[in-house]
């Protein structure tokens, strides 16, 4: 089959970028050929994709967006694909990999002064094309949550929903050598086992609550924070964070790392992971962690919180967040053993499909192309 996937803009250490490359590389490793389209492509480029980087008009980046999906219809339809694949919500879609949270409950409360935006009519539009009842576009979900969401506010019929399982990369998986392993990280950075590594992953410092993971760390007793590091993996401006890290002082605590490909490394290091979202999707790092056996304190608006409560491999902080919470939770989990917790997450991640989406998305895109063509 000869397949074209399409998404805004590729850089290497997004989630979303990888869970694309992933399914990319299944339906490579299944014969087919993959056709990439985008805006902008960061990193170096795939050797067994075609990537193809439009440059788009526009005077706003809704212009240009729309820009993109006009030259993208153009181009599918002079190719006669089997199937377009959208990892962003686009016109035309036969397949979305539903990463992005329901774009019309954010508004939900706000009144009616957004339907005249142009920039939010835009996106809404968009939106519907993909869940709208008079679509076609077999929506992929990540999130039973939010799954509810895109049915209540669009009706969208249930056999054009499909449910994944999560898609952890195999690679995170703690290997047999992980003391080895987690020794020489440690010696590298300079910590002893003595010392508390908190880990903090993504980019988008402000949604992953970097700002809240520092003033939790802020707020340890000055012995336990003496002996304590946050090293923060991910891409953002970093300036306001060092200067608040410096306010609160604790700058000489914190660690910004930037975007990394040895992720890994840094799971079997940590002695625990922070992800104080204010909103995540799912929150794949979560059970990055969980199969790495790190501990984990997480805010529950994070979609894949609930494999922590399920697990009993950490903490789940309430919604509405209080920040005293985080603080109280932080500090007795830090100062607790944590080996329970290790344990409960190693076994949670034995017994539970943890990893099989690309999988189960390639085999619904190949579905979905049969019946499409079949019908022509």
């Amino acid at each position: 089959m000869r397949l074209a996937f399409a998404l805004y803009k590729y850089f290497p250490y997004g989630g979303l970028a990888r869970d694309f490359m992933r399914i990319a590389d299944v339906c490579l490793a299944k014969g087919h050929s993959v056709d990439v389209f985008v805006m902008q492509w960061e990193g170096p480029e795939q050797a067994n994709y075609q990537v193809h980087i439009i440059d788009c008009k526009g005077w706003s980046n809704h212009a240009k967006v729309a820009d993109f999906h006009r030259q993208l219809a153009n181009r599918v339809q002079n190719e006669r694909y089997d199937a377009l694949i959208g990892f962003n919500k686009m016109p035309n879609l036969d397949v979305y990999y539903a990463a992005d949270p329901c774009y019309a409950d954010r508004f939900e409360s706000n009144g009616f002064a957004h339907q005249f935006n142009p920039r939010y009519r835009f996106y809404a539009a968009t939106e519907a094309s993909v869940f709208g009842t008079e679509a076609k576009t077999l929506c992929l979900m990540i999130s039973d949550t939010q799954m509810g969401l895109f049915q209540q506010h669009y009706h969208t019929p249930e056999h054009r929903l499909l449910l994944l399982p999560p898609g952890i990369d195999p690679d995170r998986r703690k290997p047999n050598d992980a003391a080895e392993k987690r020794a020489a990280f440690r010696q590298a950075h300079g910590l002893t086992e003595e010392d508390q590594l908190i880990l903090m992953v993504g980019t988008g410092f402000k949604t992953k609550g970097v700002d809240r993971g520092m003033l939790a760390l802020a707020s340890l007793p000055q012995e336990l924070l003496a002996k304590t590091h946050l090293m923060v993996l991910g891409e953002d401006n970093l300036s306001a964070y060092k200067r608040q890290a410096k306010k609160l002082g604790v700058a000489k605590h914190c660690h910004f790392m930037g975007g990394r490909s040895d992720v890994p490394d840094f799971l079997l290091g940590a002695d625990l992971l922070l992800h104080p979202a204010r909103k995540e999707n799912t929150g794949t790092v979560i059970l990055e962690a969980m199969v790495a056996g790190l501990p984990m304190l997480v805010t529950a608006i994070c979609g894949y919180a609930k494999h922590v409560t399920q697990s009993m491999a950490g903490r789940v902080i309430a919604s509405p967040f209080q920040q005293q919470h985080l603080n109280k939770s932080l500090a007795e989990m830090l100062l607790h053993d944590k080996k329970t917790w290790s344990e409960h997450a190693l076994a949670y991640a034995s017994s539970e499909d943890l990893y099989s989406m690309p999988e189960k998305a390639a085999e619904a895109i190949e579905r979905v192309a049969r019946e499409k063509n079949h019908a022509v």
